[in-house]
């Protein structure tokens, strides 16, 4: 019996050393952009998000990766790097203003968000505690943008970073507030909140972080109204179910529980055909007046809309994602075919869908100040897509630039210093084959990215591409991941 329980314990002794040696393993490091942060840019033409023009062709000279002169025949040392743009068009990095980092973010997510032109992200959930296993945490992100800057790594600066979220319906406000306090200690920028926040914790948070100048962002908790949470001070909503879920003639009875036992699809149905455009016009002045913001990441309700659909389920960008992450991309899509069954199912979300894209146009048309978001796994890619969701939105291509650029760099207070092309600013770009204003896809079609200066040319941003889909399937990879889910202390929450 020995000799034949011996090979089984063996192989399982084998396979617990292998896992332990991939949790090990040192992690790749992507591909660097060019050392140099001073650089001479001939004949770009200038994008003025603000004035939604295209500029005759001109130099841009970096020094120390900052914009110091622009002027068409500028003068530069012999020795400078030179980078010829040949007419082509120069515009501010891009601001992923939802996403999520991990551990293995430096891997998997943030070389494809720099190869899609996004130089700034604002994170949206950090750990719980001081440190964890999947999730990374507000010292990672400082390091990160610390070394994406110097060239050390391939990284967007984090613009904010916000507290991993207060959901927990029996939290207290006592709690809330001990909680935030801790969170603020630690060097958090803003407090996220979620769903199930109890009224009374939800004040007593957001009368905590307005003492301490904290912005609260996130989710509008089911039982606050959105004429509450804009009057207690929540700098930014987040996904187009904002407005679908206060707009529509039952949104009390919505709020107080009394629907819960409706079937979901007729309760989505209920929302897009009973709109109360009064209550909409009321929210949207309400938030025009408090500056408040608005992030739809329209991406995540196509995903919803489409979660039927082969070209979408089998979308070939999938191939970045590493094995879990798609998985549990594919299994959230099998859920809510689930949830919404049959065709019935199928029309609701579309149409639900469609209702968000019209709420965010009457949104920005008001004066609420819209924002690019993703909160998606494929970020980087679909960054483009919510782009051109918000201009089937009614946005033109200009508004949706200056959204993902200007209008970004205006909600984190960084206008000094980001957002345009201009003397002064930091040189974060990018470079595109062809006008953007003209048509909202051109973004797709970089042909460099710069980070403070340091340049990402098309070769190098291929090199990204390609560093990210080899870092997807790799085994190593997929056991840090398993490991870190494992082991992560709120692995039940996620």
């Amino acid at each position: 019996m020995r000799r034949f329980l011996k090979y089984p314990l063996g192989m399982v002794a084998g396979l617990v050393a292998l896992f332990a040696l991939g949790v090990l393993w040192p992690s790749a490091t992507a591909p660097l952009p060019d050392a140099a942060d001073s650089r001479l840019i001939r004949n770009a033409r200038i994008i003025d998000v603000e004035r939604a023009i295209a500029g005759e062709p001109t130099d841009v000279l970096i020094e120390g990766g900052t914009i110091s002169r622009i002027g068409y025949g500028l003068r530069a040392a012999p020795d400078l790097p030179v980078l010829e743009a040949d007419g082509r068009y120069l515009l501010p990095g891009f601001w992923d203003m939802h996403t999520h980092a991990f551990k293995l973010s430096p891997q998997l997510h943030l070389p494809l968000a720099i190869a899609n032109g996004i130089t700034g992200t604002r994170d949206l959930m950090d750990c719980p505690g001081n440190d964890d296993t999947l999730i990374a945490c507000v010292a990672d992100k400082r390091h990160w943008t610390r070394a994406a800057i110097e060239g050390r790594m391939v990284s967007p600066r984090f613009v904010e970073v916000a507290s991993f979220y207060f959901e927990r319906a029996d939290m207290t406000p006592g709690q809330a507030a001990r909680l935030a306090a801790d969170y603020r200690a630690r060097g958090l920028d803003a407090l996220k909140v979620y769903n199930r926040l109890s009224p009374a914790t939800y004040k007593r948070l957001t009368d905590e972080a307005r003492l301490w100048g904290m912005p609260v962002v996130g989710h509008l908790p089911k039982a606050v109204s959105l004429d509450n949470a804009v009057a207690a001070g929540q700098r930014s909503f987040e996904h187009g179910h904002v407005f679908a879920r206060h707009c529509f003639r039952d949104a009390a009875a919505w709020r107080s529980g009394a629907l819960d036992a409706e079937v979901p699809t007729a309760l989505v149905e209920r929302m897009v055909t009973h709109y109360d455009a009064a209550a909409c016009a009321r929210a949207f002045a309400q938030m025009r007046e408090a500056g408040t913001s608005f992030v739809p990441t329209h991406v995540t309700r196509e995903e919803d809309a489409r979660a039927r659909d082969p070209a979408f389920t089998g979308d070939p960008r999938l191939a970045f994602l590493d094995p879990l992450s798609r998985w549990a991309y594919r299994d959230d899509l099998k859920s809510t075919v689930v949830r919404y069954p049959a065709a019935r199912g199928e029309a609701a979300l579309r149409g639900y869908f469609e209702h968000g894209l019209a709420l965010t146009h009457a949104a920005y048309r008001a004066g609420v100040p819209v924002l690019v978001g993703t909160d998606t796994a494929i970020g980087g890619f679909r960054y483009h897509d919510e782009m051109a969701l918000l201009v089937r939105a009614g946005l033109s291509p200009a508004e949706v630039l200056r959204a993902a650029t200007l209008d970004a760099a205006h909600y984190a207070g960084q206008t000094q210093h980001h957002g345009r092309v201009a003397v002064g600013n930091a040189a974060d770009l990018v470079m595109l084959e062809a006008n953007p204003l003209d048509d909202i896809a051109h973004t797709r079609g970089l042909y460099a990215v710069l980070l403070a200066g340091r340049l990402y040319d098309r070769p190098r941003l291929d090199a990204l591409l390609d560093f990210t889909r080899a870092q997807a399937r790799s085994p190593v990879n997929a056991t840090k991941l398993v490991w870190g889910f494992s082991a992560s202390s709120v692995n039940g929450e996620l």
